[in-house]
């Protein structure tokens, strides 16, 4: 993640953030997120190839748009697509939660809707959308904690942003399936747990989405349908679930049943595991002598 700057530019910030998306350095493919502070006088001049979605931070701020002036409260939102100068221009200083979207990860992502927006992405300024405003909340929460080992989480939240943003960007209500979702068929579904019992495999949305023979979008939903998990949710708690069964070793070090269960860190399991079962593995492990 790139932390609040108050010397760069914002088309420096912008460059930067747009590099790291397209590195293998991004917290998920395809995405990168940081905070920016402006001060008056500041704007993009140049065009980006990545999506640029914006929201406003703490405080109100003003900017022009195309001479027209407007204030953006703390939560507002802006979309600037690929390709496009929006010739914005801030009237005060400002702070904008600022993330970068590769356009080919979301043009593979709206190939994969069953009920796709019509139309080109458009330029949005100063709307509001509490899901879009929730994402991106997350997602910059999620980049702060740097846990490498979530990456399955992060790669959620990008794809529902992505997809949230195609959505917004063209001004379309989703549309509500109303016969529900079809759940993952059982031998695939099972074929699917099997790999996330291997914590060592290659557990990200894209590589479940081709175990399962279905498309991203189509397997998170057909997934949930049949677990009521996310994809995410459930890999977690199997993880947690091994953590509990290595903590009746006592041979067994918490740092070592931490690296067995795929978590980057003693403290990280520790964090997970105490939100999950209400005990530390270090408690949890002297209950079970009791």
């Amino acid at each position: 993640m790139l932390g609040v700057n108050v010397i760069e530019s914002f088309d420096s910030f912008l460059a930067r953030l747009s590099s790291q998306a397209s590195s293998t350095d991004a917290i998920a493919r395809g995405v990168a997120i940081g905070l920016y502070r402006g001060t008056k006088g500041d704007g993009p001049e140049h065009t980006s190839d990545k999506h640029i979605l914006t929201m406003g931070s703490k405080h109100p701020s003003r900017f022009e748009c195309h001479r027209v002036s407007y204030v953006k409260q703390p939560g507002s939102l802006s979309l600037v697509p690929a390709g496009m100068c929006p010739g914005m221009r801030a009237q005060t200083e400002f702070d904008l939660l600022v993330c970068a979207l590769d356009s080919t990860l979301v043009s593979a992502l709206d190939s994969e809707l069953e009920c796709r927006p019509e139309g080109e992405l458009r330029l949005q300024t100063n709307f509001q959308d509490p899901a879009a405003q929730q994402l991106m909340t997350l997602l910059i929460a999620d980049a702060n904690e740097g846990y490498t080992t979530e990456r399955l989480y992060t790669e959620s939240l990008t794809q529902a942003l992505a997809v949230r943003m195609l959505f917004l960007g063209r001004s379309t209500k989703p549309q509500t399936n109303n016969r529900g979702t079809s759940r993952l068929p059982g031998h695939v579904l099972r074929r699917i747990v099997e790999r996330m019992q291997c914590f060592s495999c290659d557990l990200s949305l894209q590589a479940l989405a081709n175990e399962s023979g279905y498309s991203r979008v189509h397997f998170v939903r057909m997934f949930r349908a049949a677990t009521g998990y996310s994809p995410h949710s459930y890999l977690l708690n199997l993880r947690l679930e091994r953590a509990r069964e290595l903590l009746s070793n006592p041979a067994l070090s918490l740092i070592d049943i931490a690296l067995d269960c795929d978590f980057s860190s003693h403290s990280h399991m520790s964090r997970l595991f105490h939100k999950s079962v209400g005990f530390t593995p270090s408690a949890y492990r002297r209950s079970l002598r009791t």
